[in-house]
């Protein structure tokens, strides 16, 4: 039996049409899944071209804001009552969408299917992905933010992840320190000691494979060393930086830790690209292969 998974086209001001337009390729195939697009059929036509051959659920277009909430509360209902088993939301403009409501749309979307606190973002490739403890924040924000709670949530959301999905029985997951060297310059009792350290010690007794903390500006060495799956950092730009380094638009942004899987692509609107021939729809891509390689167990 074939999945339902929703593709939201999301921001009308974007290169999110010509993202599409470049993958239409990709749904002329004979696929596993069924992918339904969300948006306004109007400005879909006029960006892409002929639909005939797409599954499409019509959104009227009034303003951007109004728009995009339509868009998601449709996807919801859907996926509420289980009639679709994924979703794929292209690129939003999040401040003009959320506000200050919510940092990012990982937590929109959790809130909204009541498992705030439960969810991980996890930016993924095959090699390797990472994960931030805390997401869309300032950093003067982070120390105060992290607790053993979300730590051992993102830590059993990637293990489950890896486990049911990618078919990795165990597997490996490094934890950083927040300050460097890990603290071991400092006098005085460090996050490290306070709060990361009995995480670890907790999460093991699980028999969980989990190494850390170990030290920021040398993790990423390790990853093919060691065979680390995952590096989970505790800010966003302790971990993302280098990743979209190694990967560049041959990654994806995973929702864990909700009914169905999310994913999006792992870039923004792009808007100074509009119009050019610069535009990759390689993450894309990779979320709809992503999708049909793992179908069965979505």
């Amino acid at each position: 039996m074939k999945n339902n998974i929703l593709i939201l086209t999301s921001d009308t001001e974007s290169i999110n049409y010509q993202i599409i337009k470049q993958s239409i390729f990709f749904f002329k195939k004979k696929n596993k899944n069924n992918y339904i697009f969300i948006g306004s059929k109007e400005k879909f036509s006029k960006q892409v071209g002929d639909m005939s051959f797409l599954n499409f659920i019509n959104i009227d277009y009034i303003n951007e804001k109004d728009y995009l909430k339509k868009s998601f509360d449709k996807a919801f209902k859907i996926l509420s009552v289980n009639k679709a088993q994924g979703l794929i939301n292209l690129p939003l403009n999040k401040k003009k969408f959320l506000g200050n409501d919510f940092p990012g749309i990982t937590e929109f979307i959790s809130k909204t299917f009541n498992t705030s606190g439960k969810e991980t973002m996890l930016l993924y490739n095959e090699e390797f992905s990472v994960s931030p403890i805390t997401t869309h924040i300032k950093l003067k924000e982070v120390s105060n933010s992290i607790n053993q709670k979300k730590i051992l949530n993102n830590i059993n959301n990637i293990n489950n992840f890896y486990k049911k999905i990618i078919g990795i029985k165990k597997p490996k997951i490094a934890l950083l320190g927040l300050n460097p060297h890990c603290g071991i310059d400092f006098f005085k009792k460090t996050e490290e000691e306070e709060i990361i350290k009995p995480a670890i010690k907790k999460i093991r007794k699980k028999n969980l494979n989990v190494i850390g903390p170990i030290s920021a500006d040398t993790a990423f060495f390790n990853v093919k060393n060691k065979k680390i799956n995952s590096i989970i950092g505790l800010y966003h730009d302790q971990v993302l930086p280098t990743f979209k380094f190694a990967h560049n638009f041959n990654a994806i942004n995973i929702t864990l830790g909700i009914p169905f899987l999310r994913i999006s692509p792992d870039h923004g609107t792009a808007i100074d690209l509009i119009g050019s021939n610069k535009v990759d729809p390689g993450s894309f891509l990779y979320a709809l292969n992503f999708f049909e390689k793992y179908h069965q167990k979505i």
